[in-house]
């Protein structure tokens, strides 16, 4: 019995080591591989080619809208490329915003390695780029960050005087995810902190901010959002979506036009909207 306790304690040790030394590949997952482009999406898009402060250089996509006030900045999840987020750009341009899809380091086109530290060195380029090369201000752009790149935006929201930030299926920290994806490994493990939770408590007050997240993901649990709007003060918009973590989008496409339609334009109008109330959208059954 005694040997078999030791076994045991030995196999669940090695699963530690090995979720701790191979932490990088289980969080971070870049494809290099794109498979789609703006072109072949029938969309009119520049190369954005990004310098960062460390000297990696990022790729992007930037689609332009003539009648466009605000830009849209894209922070996309943990895995595969901007590639893969090609209509999610156009169906921000139809909600009047140009848009602007970038990699991280390790992602697409974008040279280096992915790392929490140098995620925000890239959200700090991408904003430089903007201003020094497209002539935007901070506050002609709008922060969106998905599931990992919600921690992303939220840090750029408080770090920039820009105009809104919207966090779709965002987690409140890593030490949670791994708590609710894997609560047999000590969250204390975890060499990040992507702290989302801890950002949206130092946003202006007056941003309006917007929340997606639908209850059918598996993955980044609906409770992890509702904490995320609780912590957030007015004006704000909590919508719920259809789909799981990874189809949320398709799933709900035209939610999602009429959320950001509707939050563009208010924005636009002097952050005129509804949410002003804090009261939540519930999903169409």
């Amino acid at each position: 019995m005694g040997s078999f306790l030791i076994a045991i304690a030995g196999g669940y040790l090695l699963i530690l080591i090995l979720m701790y030394t191979f932490q990088n590949s289980l969080l971070f997952m870049p494809s290099k591989v794109i498979f789609q482009t703006p072109a072949s999406a029938n969309l009119t898009a520049e190369d954005a080619w990004i310098q960062t402060e460390d000297g990696v250089t990022l790729h992007g996509w930037y689609f332009p809208n003539e009648s466009a006030e605000l830009v849209v900045v894209l922070s996309h999840g943990n895995a595969g490329n901007i590639s893969g987020r090609i209509a999610i750009a156009e169906s921000l341009l139809r909600s009047g915003a140009s848009v602007l899809l970038y990699d991280y380091r390790g992602y697409g086109q974008s040279e280096g390695s992915p790392s929490e530290s140098g995620l925000y060195k890239d959200i700090d380029a991408v904003v430089s780029y903007l201003k020094d090369e497209k002539g935007y201000t901070e506050w002609d752009m709008v922060m969106y960050g998905r599931s990992l790149g919600g921690a992303v935006a939220a840090y750029a929201a408080t770090k920039y005087d820009v105009r809104g930030l919207v966090l779709d299926s965002a987690f409140l920290n890593l030490r949670a995810m791994i708590r609710d994806v894997y609560p047999f490994i000590p969250s204390s493990l975890a060499k990040y902190q992507f702290p989302t939770d801890e950002y949206v408590k130092s946003l202006n007050p007056e941003m309006p901010v917007v929340v997606l997240h639908s209850p059918d993901d598996r993955i980044v649990k609906i409770e992890q959002g509702r904490k995320l709007y609780d912590l957030i003060e007015d004006p704000k918009l909590f919508v719920e979506l259809r789909g799981g973590h990874n189809d949320n989008f398709f799933a709900s496409r035209d939610l999602i036009e009429e959320i950001w339609t509707f939050y563009i334009r208010g924005l636009c109008d002097n952050c005129s909207m509804e949410a002003r109330t804090g009261r939540t959208r519930q999903r169409p059954q």
